[in-house]
């Protein structure tokens, strides 16, 4: 763990002593001198909440996957063109941030053996720090081995580290099975469940308005859901599906224009309409669409009373239907520049484009009248839309990503979304296919869709699916559309791409630079490539199993 173990030793020298007299230094805050209270205790647990990060793990998914194309600011990017060395940047980032999150709950979990608390109440805030940070613990180790196991439905396959302890400098841990790595998941899962309290932010219990943003009961119910239809144990997915579903509504997407926005389109061009490029009109009329676009114009009027439900969840006005999403307030680093470097419009700096294949699914009507506001909610309005697509090139088309758009006083930085009702929706669907009861899947998938819909009246059709392969394809092709740039698309792709007939990713031949022999636009299901390499840093110190298809 050359990240992870050397950056604890870092933090050691500032908690303990661990040269070889063992001397205790006059002044040093050891770990015995920090863990004295709950209070102190509580420090700390709000530190490893700001060491739980996501970011690499979706920048992973979406350049691995087909949900971006090069943009109009970037010459060229190894990992979108499937060059993926064991020493990729995103698996290396992958690794050491979650096993840094590890370290730190590991830290909490240990330093509440030096004190034992006496009142009730600190004996309860005790307790639910312990049962956040075993829980924080566990998704950490399944994140990893989503990235870094080849199939989690084997428990004999190999995973990552399994680290319960804080490690010494020079601890050697090997990759421990599947099955272990889930039962230790699963031990810590039911201590969570068991003790987990009301957090504290501060010195004060949580609001409302934030809970979400503290490990709940819905974020281990989800999190449940989520490894287990993974695991591919769909009676315990579906369990836990039905546990989370209805805690949130869907969040919708019908909105109300004030009376001062401006109708001059003079002023406010349709999306698209930029040099070069044709308009691509997708709404039932002109007025339509130019109304949905005003709706978009400022984050001042994303934030508006009458402003659609779901894009306020976006730029962080509401929680919507969040289950579980990571505090990133305006002091934090911007994660939308990963992105685009400068903002999420043209004349920001377009790092990555949305895919042409994923932008043509919103062009396509949803039925019933209906039609589908990410369209509008994930493409900026400055994009520049080619009517050729065939003849376009990353200059002459930018599709610009705005799913992380800012939030007031924060230029690009928004909270990074880990669980949302929808995809608990999408988990049951799948089970209830499994289960044969493709009707039931299809009613699901209905509701995602109405829910998408901004026209007063519109309603969304059932799909009716011929067979599960249909219906795998469909559940596969709206969790590619809600999901887009949350971490998902690659695994989905993994896991669920041969039950749903899918070959492999699905890439317009226009998305990847410079592509040849080499690198290839798109990668077919079971190629290595599925799997992250160990990070080259971690085997150089500590010899782990590398994954098949990588040298070392």
């Amino acid at each position: 763990m050359k990240k992870g173990i050397i950056f604890l030793s870092f933090v050691a020298l500032l908690f303990s002593c661990n040269d070889a007299t063992d001397i205790v230094q006059p002044g040093e805050l050891n770990d015995q001198r920090l863990f004295t209270n709950v209070a102190n205790m509580q420090l700390f647990m709000n530190e490893v909440y700001d060491r739980f990060a996501t970011e690499s793990d979706i920048m992973a998914s979406s350049k691995l996957s087909d949900e971006i194309a090069i943009g109009g600011a970037l010459t060229v990017d190894d990992t979108q063109r499937f060059f993926v060395p064991t020493t990729n940047a995103e698996a290396d980032a992958i690794w050491s941030n979650h096993y840094i999150l590890i370290n730190y709950c590991n830290r909490v979990i240990r330093g509440a053996t030096y004190f034992t608390p006496t009142s009730a109440a600190d004996i309860a805030q005790y307790n639910s720090i312990l049962a956040q940070a075993r829980a924080l613990r566990a998704f950490a180790h399944f994140e990893l081995m989503v990235y870094f196991s080849k199939d989690l439905s084997d428990d004999n396959a190999l995973g990552v580290m399994l680290v319960d302890r804080v490690p010494g400098t020079y601890d050697r841990i090997p990759r421990s099975t599947n099955g272990a790595l889930f039962t230790f998941i699963e031990s810590d899962l039911l201590f969570a469940e068991a003790n987990l309290g009301t957090p504290i932010a501060g010195s004060t219990p949580v609001t409302a308005a934030n809970a979400y943003k503290y490990v709940n009961l819905d974020f281990i119910n989800a999190f449940r859901a989520r490894m287990y239809l993974y695991r591919k144990n769909y009676t315990q997915a579906l369990n836990y599906a039905n546990a989370v579903i209805g805690s949130r509504p869907l969040s919708t997407c019908t909105f109300t224009l004030p009376a001062n926005y401006p109708t001059n389109t003079a002023v406010i061009p349709p999306v698209g309409a930029g040099t070069g490029s044709t308009t691509i009109n997708v709404s039932p009329s002109t007025a339509a669409a130019q109304a949905v676009q005003r709706a978009l114009y400022t984050i001042d009027q994303w934030t508006s009373a009458g402003a659609p439900d779901y894009r306020k969840m976006w730029v962080d006005a509401t929680q919507g239907e969040l289950l579980f999403a990571l505090d990133r307030p305006n002091n934090k680093t911007n994660w939308g520049s990963r992105y685009n470097t400068n903002g999420s419009y043209l004349s920001g700096g377009a790092l990555f484009d949305m895919g042409r294949n994923l932008f043509n699914l919103y062009t396509q009507p949803m039925g019933g009248g209906a039609q589908d506001f990410r369209r509008w909610c994930f493409v900026d309005r400055s994009s520049t839309i080619s009517a050729n697509p065939s003849t376009a090139t990353r200059t002459s088309e930018q599709i610009v990503i705005d799913k992380y758009p800012g939030k007031t006083g924060a230029h690009l930085a928004n909270d990074v979304k880990v669980f949302r009702e929808s995809e608990i929706y999408f988990i049951k669907a799948e089970c209830l296919v499994r289960n044969g009861d493709l009707p039931g899947a299809a009613g699901l998938i209905q509701q995602v869709r109405q829910a998408r819909n901004y026209i007063t009246g519109a309603v969304v059709p059932t799909p009716v699916y011929a067979n599960a392969t249909a219906a795998f394809a469909d559940i596969l092709t709206e969790r590619r559309k809600e999901l887009c740039f949350e971490g998902h698309r690659y695994i989905d792709l993994k896991r669920l791409g041969a039950d749903a007939g899918v070959p492999g990713t699905d890439r317009d031949a226009t998305d990847a630079a410079n592509s040849n022999a080499t690198s290839p636009v798109n990668i077919l299901l079971g190629d290595y490539r599925f799997t992250l390499p160990i990070p080259q840093d971690e085997i150089n110190i500590n010899p782990l199993v590398q994954n098949d298809g990588y040298v070392n």
